[in-house]
């Protein structure tokens, strides 16, 4: 009894330590299959709206699951934001051009975040980089360029909704500019001159008045010009009635019993006339030439002249002053500071 007695604890803490390893080796392969020691890769994508989007949705690659979304929230710009992760096993499938696609089924079944790989080769996408959804504006341009893997098999009507939802965004967004394009015009036409097209119709409507007044004035201007081609016309269709005329001024002009061909046919009479009135003024002008001459050569003696004039008109005014005073009262002459002449007696000068 003692034996079993002193074993028993033995056996006993092998059963329990058998107990741990269960339980740890159940406890492992829970975390495995859960996924509690994986990395997890976060990204986001934008949508329109949340519509078909809910919290814990797979998001599949071929079949496979490999990733989930986290996190749906609301943005101020009313984009619905969709938070999400992807598996480490699968983060060489994320590379750039890569795409995410809402696929929704008529019947409510099937449907799912798909992710569409984008061609070529390359390194992952950083953690927390956009991945544009197909339907976007970045997806719309990755889609059109083919640079993303876009699979051709599958559910028919998922590949026809796929490509309606995005047909239906561009009418959507066809929509909303002509919306937008009448009420501009529905603001123009209501007077409102501060749009974009009320301000393109006050600029055509200045340039139809500049228009308007430069056609006024060119035709002013062309009425003018007529008025007066209208003048010169008649009065070059009169010169011509006179030059057509037998009795006119140009023709009695001409003439041989003319003024003219009288006026030249005198026997030189009327040039011998002219040339001696010619001769008489050569003449004067050589007379009008010497007397100038002559001039010219006694002005020297003509200043000499004007000097002593002067010289005898300054002493006849001083005998007067000296008469005029009486020397035996008023002390006689005054004096005078006699002055240089600067020109010569004309007894001095050269002949």
């Amino acid at each position: 009894m003692k034996f079993r007695i002193r074993f028993a604890q033995q056996v006993v803490g092998v059963f329990v330590l058998i107990a741990f390893v269960a339980v740890g080796a159940v406890i492992v392969s829970m975390a495995s299959s859960q996924r509690w020691f994986a990395r997890n890769y976060t990204y986001y994508s934008v949508f329109p709206s949340a519509e078909g989007l809910s919290a814990g949705m797979a998001i599949s690659f071929k079949g496979f699951t490999v990733g989930r979304v986290t996190d749906i929230t609301l943005r101020d710009q009313d984009e619905v934001v969709v938070d999400f992760y992807i598996q480490d096993t699968f983060i060489d499938r994320v590379i750039p051009n890569s795409l995410l696609q809402l696929v929704t089924s008529p019947i409510g079944l099937g449907g799912g975040l798909v992710l569409h790989q984008g061609r070529g080769t390359g390194d992952p996408l950083p953690e927390g980089t956009l991945i544009p959804a197909v339907n976007s504006k970045e997806g719309q341009h990755i889609v059109q360029n083919q640079l993303a893997l876009m699979p051709a098999s599958g559910d028919s009507i998922t590949r026809i909704i796929a490509q309606v939802e995005p047909l239906m965004l561009n009418v959507n967004n066809l929509l909303l500019s002509l919306d937008e394009t009448i009420g501009h015009v529905n603001t123009a036409l209501a007077g409102d001159q501060t749009g974009p097209l009320g301000v393109t119709l006050v600029q055509v409507q200045s340039l139809l008045e500049e228009v308007e007044r430069t056609l006024i004035e060119t035709r002013n201007q062309s009425t003018a010009i007529l008025a007066s081609v209208a003048v010169i016309a008649e009065n070059f269709e009169a010169t011509s009635g006179e030059l057509r005329d037998p009795t006119g001024l140009v023709p009695r002009l001409l003439d041989a019993d003319g003024s003219i061909t009288t006026f030249l046919n005198d026997n030189n009479v009327l040039f011998d006339q002219i040339e001696q009135m010619l001769v008489t003024i050569n003449a004067s002008l050589d007379e009008v030439n010497d007397l100038a001459g002559f001039v010219n050569s006694t002005q020297p003696q003509i200043a000499g002249i004007l000097e002593e004039s002067r010289a005898a008109i300054a002493t006849g005014q001083d005998v007067l002053q000296g008469v005029s005073n009486n020397p035996l009262i008023r002390r006689g002459i005054t004096p005078e500071i006699p002055q240089q002449s600067t020109f010569q007696s004309h007894r001095d000068a050269q002949f």
